[in-house]
């Protein structure tokens, strides 16, 4: 019995001293300070990734239609390149990419304005051979005396070239032929010239 005891009381000894040095060690485990952060480290989890710079594609894009807004009489907002220039930066293909789309909307937009048709239709006219003008300035003068708004056959034919409204229509035109601008009169009875021949204005043509 006595021995049983002895037995115990040394295990009992053993066990309080393991408990003991275990409760030392997270002791001194928990009084030990977190590692510190870098700053490297820390910049790169607030920076995220660095915006993808405007290709040179994308950079000449983006030029064209600068200077075609500027052709047109269209506002083209700020110049993002000279804007990134100054803030020592390159532009981002995202903003690059947004400016264009604007662009593009505000130069949609002109063309439904009569201004904006009669402009863009002025700079495909300039496109015409010298033939083709002189015979449409003849053509012009024996049908309409010059009139863009000339109205013919009880209003069946209209316009400068005395369009129908079958024939505008064939050459891309809507609405009343007269009430175009003249230089896109002019344009579409190029096309209907070229395309199809002077059949249409078997008089003057």
């Amino acid at each position: 019995m006595k021995k049983q005891v002895t037995i115990l009381l040394a295990l009992a000894c053993a066990l309080m001293a393991a408990t003991a040095a275990v409760t030392s060690a997270l002791a001194q485990d928990s009084a030990q300070p977190a590692a510190p952060t870098t700053s490297s480290e820390t910049s790169d989890a607030e920076d995220g990734p660095e915006p993808r710079a405007a290709s040179d594609r994308l950079r000449r894009a983006y030029r064209r239609w600068r200077r075609k807004l500027d052709r047109y009489g269209v506002w083209r907002g700020r110049n993002l390149v000279l804007a990134a220039a100054d803030a020592d930066r390159e532009p981002t293909a995202k903003e690059v990419r947004r400016s264009i789309h604007r662009m593009q909307r505000r130069f949609r937009n002109h063309l439904e304005t009569p201004e904006g048709r009669a402009v863009a239709f002025r700079f495909k006219v300039r496109r015409i051979p010298a033939w083709g003008r002189i015979r449409l300035r003849a053509i012009a003068w024996c049908e309409s005396h010059n009139n863009p708004r000339a109205s013919g056959g009880g209003g069946a034919y209209r316009g400068l070239y005395q369009f129908s409204f079958s024939a505008w229509r064939v050459v891309g035109g809507s609405g009343d032929p007269a009430a175009a601008p003249r230089s896109e009169q002019t344009w579409r009875a190029w096309l209907l010239l070229s395309r199809h021949g002077s059949g249409h204005w078997p008089v003057c043509g």
